[in-house]
């Protein structure tokens, strides 16, 4: 062992090193967070998007509340199909395993 690896074991950790350290676990939190973030708005959307067609699809056949539901439940399914590719098959968002 050389000199200087002693006095860096005898003086802790390198400064610089653990800065770096905390930078990176702070970027992959905030990865997650995106990540997350993403999939919640994603479910939401799609939920909101199907339920408005619906709705502008009763109001022009009259059938209020079928075609309403029937959009909620699709847009539900889809965004729920949607969160479990994305966790817990592992997918990532380019598709790769």
């Amino acid at each position: 062992m050389s000199s200087e690896n002693r006095k860096k074991e005898k003086n802790g950790p390198d400064p610089v090193r653990s800065g770096f350290d905390k930078i990176r676990r702070a970027g992959r939190a905030e990865s997650l967070v995106g990540r997350y973030l993403h999939l919640g708005l994603t479910f939401t959307l799609s939920i909101l998007l199907f339920l408005y067609v619906g709705y502008r699809l009763d109001g022009r056949l009259g059938t209020l509340p079928l075609f309403t539901l029937i959009g909620t439940f699709l847009g539900a399914g889809g965004g729920f199909l949607y969160i479990y590719r994305e966790l817990i098959t592992g997918r990532g968002r380019n598709g790769s395993e």
